[in-house]
């Protein structure tokens, strides 16, 4: 039987701490093994309740300190400020302990941060929740990130994108200790979409604006103005006063993209808002925002957002 530790912190989001608790729960039940596959366990810093960013109280089962023969920790979503948690030297001293003792660690979303910050994701892989992946690589530059990636299994530490990439790791882990049948039993019997892959159809373009570059943010705007009219390179160094290689080089400095990407990255927004909100067809889609080639486009967006256009639609459509 694998015991399993789900840790309660402060501010934390009180689903990424019930929900594994019930999605691995209900897999013990259905598990037809001849003992319970997990034995399930909320602790915490004392076994004093934890309040959750939304005033909801945890009571936890048992201090960490009293519970010394787990097989895997979870650490929950943290929400809000980060600096509390993870200047909470004795719990990353209790992770480092229990890592070196053997157990797994996992983390969702913020999470993960507080992995990052006992040292031993270092030179590892890891994923993140997509919006906190700037502020993770800053934080955290010599640690393999991967936040197009919804889950990433580094053996000893398994990290889960977004919030609810709990369901995902809750899944995972009924597969890993359990077999596949078993979680895709839980997939069905939860309503829950099997294991998801990517972050990349959830993730949001976002336009850097505080690089300091005027003249590159005027064109930006202007670049967001105008995605779908045709564009060049020489058009865009010409209005921004500069030559060619020095424009693409302050761009890509500035942006961290070249132009033709960040033109790229603002069509597929402007054609993933249409197919949120509108039944116009992919070829007008296409035309709208500035393409001609409808093959084109298609390989484009699915290259992006890891998705086909009709995919997409079909996944996200408020209509």
């Amino acid at each position: 039987m694998t015991k399993i530790g789900i840790l309660a912190i402060e501010n934390c989001m009180q689903s990424s701490v019930t929900g594994p608790f019930d999605i691995l729960s209900v897999a013990s039940r259905t598990w037809q093994g001849s003992a319970p596959l997990f034995d399930l366990v909320i602790i915490a810093d004392n076994n004093l309740p934890v309040t959750c960013f939304n005033g909801i109280q945890i009571q936890p089962h048992m201090s960490k300190q009293d519970c010394n023969d787990l097989d895997i920790i979870m650490i929950p979503v943290i929400f809000g400020d980060l600096d509390p948690i993870l200047s909470n030297k004795r719990l990353i001293a209790w992770l480092r302990d229990q890592h070196q003792k053997g157990v797994c660690i996992c983390a969702v979303c913020a999470g993960v941060f507080l992995i990052a910050e006992t040292g031993l994701l270092a030179n590892r892989t890891a994923t993140t929740h997509w919006n906190l992946a700037d502020e993770f690589q800053t934080r955290y530059p010599d640690v393999i990130l991967k936040p197009e990636k919804m889950l990433v299994d580094e053996g000893d530490f398994i990290t889960a994108g977004g919030v609810t990439a709990y369901m995902d790791l809750s899944l995972y882990l009924a597969n890993r200790f359990g077999s596949p049948d078993l979680a895709l039993s839980l997939s069905k019997t939860l309503l829950i979409d099997p294991l998801r892959k990517s972050q990349s159809p959830y993730s949001s373009f976002r336009i850097n604006t505080t690089h300091g570059d005027e003249q590159i943010l005027q064109i930006q705007h202007w670049m967001k103005k105008n995605a779908a009219a045709p564009i060049s390179i020489s058009q865009l160094a010409e209005q921004a006063g500069l030559g060619q290689r020095t424009f693409a080089r302050r761009f890509k400095k500035a942006t961290g993209d070249t132009p033709l990407e960040h033109l790229q990255y603002l069509r597929i927004a402007n054609a993933r808002t249409l197919l949120e909100t509108t039944s116009t067809s992919i070829d007008d889609i296409t035309h709208t925002i500035g393409y001609e080639d409808v093959s084109s486009f298609r390989r484009l967006f699915k290259k992006v957002t890891g998705l086909s256009p009709t995919a997409y639609r079909k996944k996200f459509s408020l209509y």
